[in-house]
């Protein structure tokens, strides 16, 4: 098995399906990846099924081709010990024939009750559609290792009576503690999208009770990929949505039947960390979610189904909102650090040793440090006695004529937007309200074309720029005064 060194990032989903012809980003496994691309095969990651045992992250995916071929996403793996060092162990279950309901696979959940464990799974068959046979139903498979995989023949959970007939997807299973039984949440439409759960007693031998709706927030198109797990006094939910941020959402609530609470601010990312799901270590709890590409490798592009994989550290505050920051291990491996020295700026930006404060009366003050080559760190903190009207870091900056990018705050939300011949794209946003006079810790992970901003170890922003390899990177403050402090820059070594 081959042995690949990565850091960070991996990539899934399954909304619908769609399947393009552009052709892969080259993979070279020599190189030191925190984007994790399912290398050695030529392909993509789709949505991330985590389940950790024994030291050992397990990383289910569905892998993506994009060949075109009538079947697709059939589950595959990594494994890791710390996630910086990724094992590819290939595919774990197979597709089914044309008249099965497994034709094509979509994302589930994996658990273990005994010695057994049982990987439950999406069947998903557009050749159904408009048939007596719905297009997606609940299948499982089990495993003595977690590496040989046989499906349970005879075994079938169709929509029930009320709902859609073709969106029936995501099993999550959990051991309830509450009730001593076993749930199993599925998204599921009536009107809107809907999350529905059965409840058994016995793993080895199911029998499956429908028992309606959980969470039915009427709202989403689509509920997908639920994750739901008790942590401290809390239970949570989490999901991602398919028409509205199209972004990975959490509730939480004091009993796994809630009702469950919406926080102010219930984005556990932007649009470019999709169909996150979490695990547990014994120590720490992961968020696993994947970064879409766009369409044509161009930043003009649209998003991708798939991409690269992607992780954050999920952290508990006190009155049981949830926070998201860098893993230890990403943070530990940057370890060398390097002085910025600005090699362009305007005539407004005040430098003192490794501060910089940028003067915008009314435009914008810049300072930029060279160009970006590979993967790093940028790490600064941000305070001002007035919020300005914008201001972050600049990426891709001259790499197209006329054009950048601003990873940053603007209009009460964090940003990263895409500015070219005087037009502003918003490529993607969370709320984020900010106050003068406090100070911001800012954490930029940078690898390939995915730049990920964390906020004061709490708030993260992922997005995707393929100008960022190799054209300068800065800092910019629209409209108002900022002071970057102790701006530093960390590289692998």
């Amino acid at each position: 098995m081959k042995r690949l060194f990565f850091l960070f990032l991996l990539d899934i989903l399954m909304i619908s399906c769609k399947k393009d012809s552009t052709k892969l980003e080259p993979v070279n496994p020599s190189m030191p990846f925190f984007s994790v691309y399912p290398a050695p095969v030529k392909g993509y990651v789709g949505d991330v099924m985590p389940f950790y045992e024994n030291n050992t992250f397990h990383l289910f995916f569905l892998m993506d081709w994009r060949d075109n071929a009538p079947q697709y996403h059939p589950w595959y793996k990594f494994t890791t010990p710390d996630l910086l060092n990724y094992t590819y162990q290939g595919q774990m279950i197979g597709l089914g024939t044309a008249g099965q309901q497994d034709y094509t696979l979509g994302t589930g959940s994996v658990i273990k009750a005994g010695n057994t464990y049982y990987g439950y799974y999406t069947g998903h068959n557009y050749l159904f559609l408009g048939t007596s046979h719905p297009q997606e139903g609940i299948l499982y498979a089990t495993s003595s290792d977690l590496n040989k995989w046989t499906k349970k023949t005879g075994f079938l959970i169709t929509p029930p009576e009320g709902y859609d007939f073709n969106n029936f997807r995501d099993p999550n299973i959990f051991f309830n503690d509450v009730t001593n039984e076993y749930w199993m949440v599925i998204g599921a439409r009536k009107n809107t999208g809907t999350l529905v759960y059965y409840t058994t007693k016995d793993l080895s031998n199911p029998n499956w009770a429908f028992q309606g709706d959980f969470y039915s927030p009427g709202t989403y198109d689509m509920l997908e990929c639920p994750d739901v797990f008790k942590w401290g006094n809390y239970w949570y939910l989490v999901f991602s949505d398919t028409n509205i941020q199209n972004a990975t959402h959490y509730r939480y609530a004091n009993s796994p039947s809630g009702p469950w609470t919406t926080p102010a601010n219930d984005l556990l990312d932007s649009r470019y960390f999709y169909a996150a799901k979490t695990t547990f270590d014994g120590k720490n709890r992961y968020l696993f979610g994947w970064v879409p590409t766009k369409s044509g490798f161009s930043d003009a592009g649209s998003k991708d189904f798939a991409g690269n994989m992607s992780t954050h550290l999920l952290t508990q505050n006190a009155d049981g909102t949830l926070a998201v920051n860098v893993p230890a291990a990403i943070d530990k491996v940057f370890y060398k650090e390097n002085t910025v020295t600005a090699t362009a700026k305007s005539s407004d930006e005040v430098t003192s040793g490794l501060d910089y404060q940028l003067n915008a009366a009314a435009d914008t003050s810049y300072a930029l440090f060279g160009n970006v080559n590979g993967p790093f760190i940028i790490k600064t903190t941000v305070n001002f006695s007035q919020v300005p009207q914008s201001f972050g870091i600049l990426l891709g900056a001259g790499s197209v004529a006329s054009q950048t990018y601003h990873l940053g705050f603007q209009n009460g939300n964090a940003e990263s937007d895409r500015i070219a011949s005087g037009s502003t794209v918003t490529e993607a946003s969370i709320p984020f309200t900010l106050a003068a006079g406090t100070n911001y810790a800012l954490e930029i992970v940078i690898e390939n074309s995915i730049a990920t901003m964390y906020i004061n170890g709490k708030t993260a922003l992922t997005t995707r720029i393929y100008a960022m390899q190799g054209a300068p990177w800065g800092i910019y403050c629209v409209n108002g005064t900022a002071t970057f402090r102790n701006l530093t820059k960390y590289t692998l070594k």
